[in-house]
């Protein structure tokens, strides 16, 4: 699983439509207009991703 460094939703890489490349590092999208963000600012969002952990294993 991957998360969209647009709106932060989790997104599954083997369905994801919305992809880019930036960096060598694939990005997956929720939707195209999250892919658009992203393309007309890829610096910015890429840092958030990176900057970010999920962990789906634990509860609140």
């Amino acid at each position: 699983m991957a998360t969209d460094p647009v709106c932060f939703m989790i997104v599954d890489e083997d369905t994801a439509q919305f992809r880019s490349t930036y960096r060598d590092t694939e990005y997956y999208f929720c939707c195209n207009y999250c892919k658009k963000q992203f393309d007309e600012n890829p610096k910015r969002y890429s840092r958030l991703a990176n900057d970010m952990t999920v962990d789906l294993g634990s509860g609140c």
